[in-house]
């Protein structure tokens, strides 16, 4: 039998070693887009107008982790935290709408009385590694900041969200634990926003400005 030289076969060994790296590093990678329903809070809405800071960082958030001979994950919650947020705080006030920064200008002062920028600040992850790890874990805290118009931070402080699921397939395991963890924030950002103390006096602060016009008119 002829055998052929090792440079002759050096093309086929080269696109060998390339297809199988390919298909090693797409089984070691691993893509979660999270999305989901989220329900409105059964919350009354607060008496006041907000503008809602929702910028590319927040909007466009993708976590990305490289676990060591496990696989390299990369989660996109962008689309979530605008679906979330934006729904939430539709039903948490009288009125909620897009701004662009603070302070703001004359004309949404008018008929704005406050800013809020949701941040997500962190984003953890578990999956299993083990026979007896079933779960995979999710935590998540995101960060309130409440401003004037005029752009005078009002509060700012930490909302976290903590879920797992059981383990099948695990990026769909992933989006669950997510959606719930972010549901579990939506709750109680709806339950303890007006708990806050600068917040409560900042929320009697405006009841107040709106009773004056009317107290106003009565005396007159």
């Amino acid at each position: 039998m002829k055998i052929m030289p090792f440079g002759s076969n050096w093309p086929l060994v080269r696109l060998f070693v390339t297809l199988f790296a390919a298909a090693y590093l797409a089984a070691c990678a691993a893509s979660v887009l999270v999305g989901a329903n989220f329900p409105d809070p059964l919350v009354e809405p607060l008496p006041v107008r907000i503008g809602l800071i929702l910028d590319e960082e927040l909007t466009g958030y993708e976590h990305y982790e490289e676990i060591p001979h496990e696989a390299t994950w990369t989660i996109q919650l962008g689309e979530a935290n605008a679906a979330m947020l934006g729904q939430l705080f539709q039903s948490m006030f009288l009125a909620a709408e897009s701004v662009d920064d603070v302070p703001l200008g004359p004309e949404d002062r008018r008929h704005l009385d406050g800013v809020l920028r949701p941040e997500l600040e962190k984003f953890e992850f578990d999956v299993p590694r083990g026979r007896n790890d079933v779960f995979v874990e999710v935590w998540m805290q995101y960060r309130l900041r409440l401003y004037e118009p005029d752009g005078e931070l009002v509060a700012e402080w930490p909302v976290s969200g903590y879920s797992k699921a059981e383990i099948g397939n695990r990026e769909r395991a992933l989006n669950q634990a997510a959606v719930v963890a972010m549901r579990e924030v939506g709750a109680t950002i709806s339950t303890t926003f007006s708990e806050q103390p600068q917040v409560e006096y900042w929320l009697q602060e405006k009841r107040n400005e709106a009773a004056l016009p009317a107290e106003t008119q009565l005396i007159e």
